[in-house]
């Protein structure tokens, strides 16, 4: 006869939870490497690609994962399309601020045209990159919104 062992459900859960949180150290790991080796030492993609792909295999996998499953990625409706708005801003800010360092940094302030030069290219790499980000966000929200009415009619249609 074969031995069933029974696990309490609070190992089980605190097992998940450290292995979610060593997935979470790996994976921020993953994008420090890649922007370590692109912009601080000027490594050619070659050199990272293979962090660059675990990381982008990663992330579709989690949001995938998620959305099949039924998770609501960015809470209630209200909510939901001001944390879309939200990661916008965080992300057109964030890529603003990697950006107009490293130029600032590798072209010198009088290669961008002074203050004013900088200025620009800040608000002009912003207003780009918060718009792209805000149509992916978007789109995921729609998708993940979209199958969240399908699980839903699903389970309506079967208790009735």
């Amino acid at each position: 006869m074969k031995k069933v062992n029974i696990q309490d459900e609070r190992i089980v859960s605190q097992k998940r939870k450290i292995g979610s949180d060593a997935f979470g150290i790996i994976y921020f790991g993953l994008i420090v490497s890649i922007l370590l080796q692109q912009f601080m030492f000027d490594a050619s993609f070659s050199q990272y690609a293979a962090e660059f792909v675990l990381f982008m295999v990663a992330a579709v996998y989690i949001v995938v994962r998620n959305i099949i499953v039924g998770n609501n990625l960015f809470g209630d409706s209200f909510n939901g399309q001001k944390m879309v708005i939200i990661n916008s801003l965080v992300c057109g800010i964030t890529i603003t601020a990697i950006s107009t360092t490293l130029n600032s940094v590798n072209y010198g302030l009088e290669k961008m045209g002074g203050s004013t030069g900088i200025a620009l290219t800040a608000l002009f790499t912003f207003t780009s990159g918060a718009f792209v980000s805000f149509i992916g966000f978007e789109v995921l929200y729609i998708m993940n919104k979209k199958r969240q009415k399908q699980i839903d009619d699903k389970y309506n249609d079967a208790g009735e």
